[in-house]
């Protein structure tokens, strides 16, 4: 049996930690949150560079807000802080048992959050595929999806959320602009789970990812979608059928209720779709995030009402 047809195999616990960093090094910690109940979705991200500086932001978004509420901190930390007891400006993230449970609070002045992460499925590594993770995008990352049990405060306006969150972990080198483009998909039912990574560089496609269901993870093999976009080139419904080594498919409808729009580098942007989907007949929630060359986005943008 193949690496590729074998399950991914486990992931360290020490890699639930900080790494070592080179000095064009980069990791960061990607908190999802999905809350169509309230018709809001956002993000609490910590990263650092290899250089010591840290950056924490938190973002969240609804269609009925007027913009985005976003509050960012960025300074240097010490070298011997860890994500056990990570403490960044308003920021307090804290692994309580690792690749399983994590502690994350913003203490902000527009954007309180108090929540609590339990893992429902093992997390999936890209070094567990043959072919790695793409090398101008880290020595590695791991995925996760899982329970979250959260309080948050936006503005004053009080809410509390019982649904799921997207964890994403990755340190190493980053190019962002290498990246043509790229696809950067998850989905949950809790009981189900999937992620693709569908990168454009080089003239290449690269895919990782994985399908968990049955209490079993294999890699993905291929993924086929159909998508829509608004005028605005923002994606609002996305259609996959996913297919494992084992030869199991499934297939997840997407239907975005909110869009964040971020940056981290001036040659990109990046659009993350944040939806209600059917994943195999069940419910859950996901996110469908595009990435652009940003010169590409806004020649093209202009052309998706007559082509796209």
């Amino acid at each position: 049996m193949s690496e590729l047809q074998s399950p991914p195999s486990s992931v360290l616990p020490e890699h639930a930690f900080r790494h070592n960093l080179t000095l064009e090094g980069r990791e960061s910690l990607a908190h999802i949150l999905l809350m169509p109940e309230h018709n809001i979705a956002g993000f609490i991200y910590p990263t650092m560079l290899g250089t010591g500086v840290a950056k924490s932001t938190a973002c969240f978004f609804s269609p009925d807000f007027p913009e985005q509420i976003v509050e960012v901190v960025e300074s240097p930390v010490a070298d011997d802080m860890d994500f056990g007891d990570w403490r960044h400006g308003p920021l307090h993230m804290e692994i309580v048992d690792p690749l399983k449970r994590v502690n994350i609070d913003w203490d902000g002045t527009r954007i309180r959050f108090k929540g609590a992460f339990t893992a429902t499925h093992p997390a999936y590594a890209f070094s567990s595929h043959p072919r790695g993770n793409p090398p101008y995008f880290g020595n590695d990352r791991t995925e996760q999806h899982g329970r979250v049990v959260a309080d948050l405060e936006l503005d004053g306006r009080k809410l509390h959320h019982e649904g799921f969150l997207v964890r994403d972990h990755s340190w190493g080198p980053r190019v962002w602009g290498l990246n043509q483009h790229y696809k950067w998909i998850h989905a949950t039912t809790g009981d189900s789970s999937m992620h693709f990574f569908e990168m454009q560089a080089f003239g290449r496609t690269e895919l990782r990812g994985f399908l968990f269901k049955d209490g079993e993870m294999r890699h993905l093999e291929r993924v086929d979608y159909e998508f829509v976009y608004g005028d605005a080139m923002l994606q609002q419904t996305f259609d996959v059928t996913v297919t494992d080594t084992a030869g199991r498919k499934s297939r997840i409808a997407y239907t975005m209720f909110g869009m964040l729009t971020s940056s981290h580098d001036p040659k990109t942007l990046i659009n993350t779709g944040c939806a209600t989907l059917d994943f195999d007949g069940k419910p859950g929630v996901g996110v469908c995030e595009f990435a652009w060359n940003k010169d590409y986005f806004d020649f093209a943008k202009s052309f998706v009402p007559k082509y796209g």
